[in-house]
């Protein structure tokens, strides 16, 4: 075998090992945020009238309380660490109010989350963007 043939062979299998290593990063950061519940306020953006809410993570899915008592069902959410953040990404669905894209960053016992509650209307589609921020509740 010609020395290029050895590494090309040597960069593959490498690239197969972090290829490998990274999948398995993934699964072991699924449910990474389960049973931990935040309290704090969210307020549309550009208005100062603020409101309480509490996010949850369960068993794969993230929850909102007031949310969920304005029809939206609970949405399997995401996760990426880096360093001593968490990175979450969440979806949830209401069948008749539309649906909300939640992004947020768990640093310690704080969170802090921007998401996008969007409706396809008839004659137009609503689009409103809120932010949370919150504590552990312990």
């Amino acid at each position: 075998m010609t020395d290029m043939f050895k590494i090309c062979q040597l960069f593959l299998f490498t690239l197969g090992l972090v290829i490998l290593f990274n999948i398995t990063i993934v699964i072991a950061q699924a449910g990474l945020l389960d049973g931990k519940v935040f309290a704090g306020q969210y307020r549309e953006q550009h208005k100062r009238a603020v409101k309480e809410d509490e996010l949850r993570f369960m068993n794969g899915q993230f929850h909102s309380i007031v949310y969920g008592q304005r029809g939206f069902n609970e949405g399997a959410y995401t996760t990426s660490a880096e360093e001593d953040k968490i990175y979450f990404e969440a979806e949830t669905i209401s069948p008749k109010r539309g649906k909300i894209k939640w992004h947020g960053i768990v640093h310690g016992d704080s969170i802090e989350v921007n998401y996008r509650w969007s409706k396809k209307g008839w004659l137009s589609d609503t689009k409103k963007d809120y932010s949370f921020n919150g504590t552990l509740k312990k």
